[in-house]
């Protein structure tokens, strides 16, 4: 029998979009571009991505970009926008002019295909906007922002009947976009939404995501936060004011959700769903979570941080994951809808993930090192050199366990209640030997030495003191920048305890290895016992006792040396820690140089010290190279003003050449024009008659040809009526 089953959706066809992006080389573009890109999942046809960057940017361009566009080819730049099938520009920091180009191309412009167009702004378009007052009986949607600490004991008292009623302020939501101001640095922003909303076009698709201040993935507006907490600095906050902010991702897969989901509502807020988004509260979440958890409030703040709005996450999308809720069957629903929130609750709860994206994106690896050798070798003094130089914390025993006293908490009381009850434990101990032996030196008739406690001090036993060493190893100063163990661990069995983390009892007992607080590099620190003595008896800074110190030698060496058990040595090279080995009176040996080449042989450590010494050496080989190219840009323009100067020359001088010739010509054609009559008044009057001359000489052939010729033009003349000269000139005028 044949059953009817129900089809199964197919799929849709993948099909390739382009995207116009502005803005491709800031903080925002990189990471929407990483969004949008889909060459690995399609390489044969991936999206295309084009689009327009800014000046002066320190972010890179991200290598799925096919294309950049000049913004000022206009007529192409209109070409691009009305071919694509995406456009997106972030206002915040793309060229306004440009943008409203392309808004009003979108707006004008003859097209018939589909087309999305979005804008990126920000909550800065509302940053002059007054809070919106709650009204009478009004209650707040999922219970409105929690109140801070503190700010249930700072309400002012009731004053009676006459008091005015206290106002009290709810969230806006995205339909109150009207009402939104903003100061007049951000009207722009503004300005720009409102033409962008005024289009009305059937097949234009227009979004405005009011973005949060963002955060992650380095940091923008939070980057001297996050440094300044890495470095263990005091942090400042403005105040209690609200500050709606967004993970940089997940403002990108706003986009890309917008592209791939559009939705009937054009004004969006992307902002992050913190319960309370106080700069105080989030500032004391980085100190907390980066830093030594110390804030102080500072009037001085960027405008993104002095905003105080009170904002409701948006809900576009619900409808659409609500719908696939009710499929029911996931095989069913062939091309699920996801919004997969990177930092949804804000960076209060996600800043473990923050502060490693701070430290991954500037590659701020931390330096975990540990030292040891025999007493009295020097192992403090190089230890505090490395320390120095690495910017990394020095720990010491009796530093340490002053530090953890110091701090106020049930295990810390508990703690100094041991020590005082094991201290008294020891005081009575020693009072009874000394009451035996007081006894002993009265009979002997030896003078009288006064009972005195003051060196006797409570020991920690191991399990106290590897509780106190991890603790001070997971501090964010050791996980941000590192530390140099000094001295300690000191055995096998304590190494194992300190770096293994245990979980369950008896048999279910497991460990698990802390990489977090494992030294990657190990500094054994070797030297004979006659040169330690010999350094420590000229010593100005440690009293010299040979019996205490052979004994201390002697105790190192047992703990140190293979007699059938494991040694501290033999744990690191287990879980195959670099170990160097450095003969301390070697002449030949530079230690620290010695040191720092071992633990830079991967490659250099990188944190705040080193980054500005490279940035400040940086800086100075660009401005050496600046001068180089200037002196060569300098001397090139020398030679091309020569070049121009001599082509100059030659040109004035062509000129010249023509101006004189074309004078001479001139001159010559107007004696020409001017000697005209006269040679016509003489071919007329004089020549004929020359010529007759000339010709009766030939035929008489007198002696004196002068005589004859002049004799004859004169009788010629007196024949002949010759016309007035004048006429000729005056008919030539």
């Amino acid at each position: 029998m044949e059953t009817d089953e129900a089809p199964k959706p197919k799929k849709a066809p993948y099909k390739s979009k382009r995207y116009f992006l502005s803005s491709l080389n800031t903080y925002f573009g990189y990471q929407l571009i990483q969004q949008l890109r889909n060459d690995i999942e399609h390489p044969e046809d991936p999206n295309l991505i084009v689009g327009t960057t800014i000046l002066q940017s320190k972010y890179p361009l991200h290598p799925a970009v096919r294309k950049v566009i000049d913004p000022s080819k206009m007529s192409f730049l209109q070409k691009v926008i009305l071919d694509s099938d995406v456009i997106v520009y972030d206002i915040n920091t793309c060229d306004h002019s440009e943008c409203e180009y392309a808004i009003k191309t979108l707006k004008l412009g003859t097209y018939d295909e589909e087309k999305i167009l979005i804008l990126v702004s920000s909550v800065m378009a509302w940053s002059a906007t007054d809070p919106k007052e709650k009204k009478a009986g009004e209650e707040d949607e999922d219970g409105g922002y929690p109140p801070e600490s503190g700010e249930e004991d700072n309400k002012p008292l009731d004053d009676g009947e006459d008091a005015p009623p206290k106002k009290e302020y709810t969230r806006f939501n995205e339909s109150d976009y009207p009402k939104r101001k903003a100061l007049p640095e951000f009207e722009s922003l503004c300005s720009l939404e409102s033409l962008c909303l005024s289009i009305n076009r059937p097949n234009l698709r227009t979004f405005i995501l009011c973005a949060g201040i963002l955060y992650g993935m380095g940091e923008d507006h939070f980057y001297t936060k996050f440094k300044g907490a890495w470095l263990q600095n005091t942090i400042t906050f403005y105040n209690k004011n609200k500050v709606p902010c967004i993970h940089v991702k997940d403002l990108a897969l706003f986009v890309s959700k917008l592209v791939e989901k559009p939705v009937n509502q054009k004004y969006i807020f992307a902002i992050d769903h913190n319960q309370n988004p106080s700069h105080k509260a989030i500032i004391e979440s980085i100190s907390k979570g980066v830093g030594n958890q110390k804030i102080q409030q500072s009037n001085v703040a960027i405008p993104e941080f002095k905003i105080d709005l009170r904002m409701k996450p948006t809900k576009v999308f619900d409808a659409f994951l609500e719908e696939q809720g009710d499929q029911g069957d996931e095989e069913q629903a062939v091309d699920k809808f996801t919004f997969n929130w990177w930092c949804k609750e804000g960076i209060r709860a996600n800043i473990a993930k923050i502060r490693q994206e701070f430290v991954d994106y500037h590659n701020l690896k931390p330096i975990r090192i540990a030292i040891t050798g025999p007493p009295g070798i020097g192992k403090s003094t190089i230890a505090n050199q490395i320390s120095t130089y690495f910017s990394i914390p020095h720990i010491t025993i009796k530093e340490l366990i002053q530090e953890y006293l110091n701090q106020t908490s049930e295990e810390v009381e508990q703690l100094k209640t041991n020590l005082e009850e094991n201290r008294a434990q020891l005081v009575e101990e020693a009072r009874a030997q000394y009451d035996i032996q007081r006894e002993k030196r009265k009979q002997l008739k030896q003078p009288y030495i006064p009972f005195d406690d003051s060196k006797i001090e409570a020991r920690l036993t191991d399990e106290q003191l590897i509780t106190i060493y991890k603790w001070r190893l997971m501090q964010n100063d050791c996980q941000n920048r590192g530390f140099i163990l000094d001295n300690y661990p000191k055995t096998h069995a304590q190494a194992r305890q300190l770096f293994y983390n245990t979980e369950g009892e008896g048999e279910e007992q497991k460990f698990t290895l802390n990489k977090l607080i494992l030294p990657e590099h190990f500094i054994v620190l070797a030297g004979n016992d006659e040169q330690i003595i010999d350094r420590i008896k000229f010593s100005k800074t440690h009293k010299y006792d040979e019996e205490v110190l052979l004994k201390r030698l002697k105790n190192y060496k047992v703990l140190n040396t293979k007699k059938g058990y494991t040694i501290l040595i033999d744990f690191y090279k287990e879980l195959k820690v670099d170990i160097c080995e450095i003969s301390v009176f070697n002449k030949q040996t530079n230690i620290q140089d010695t040191c720092r080449s071992f633990i830079e042989r991967n490659g250099k450590y990188r944190n705040y010290k080193h980054i500005e010494q490279d940035q400040e050496e940086s800086r100075l080989n660009d401005k050496k190279e600046q001068l180089l190219k200037q002196e060569e840009q300098n001397q090139k323009l020398k030679e091309l003003r020569d070049k121009k100067e001599d082509e100059l020359w030659k040109i004035q001088e062509e000129e010249y050449r023509i101006k004189q010739e074309h004078s001479v010509n001139y001159e010559k054609e107007l004696l020409d024009s001017r000697s005209l009559p006269l040679r016509q008044y003489l071919n007329d009057n004089v020549v004929p008659f020359i010529t007759e001359g000339l010709v009766e000489i030939v035929k008489q052939n007198p002696e004196n040809v002068i005589d004859f010729l002049s004799e004859f033009l004169f009788k010629r003349s007196l024949q002949v009526r010759f016309p007035d000269p004048k006429l000729y000139f005056e008919n030539s005028e």
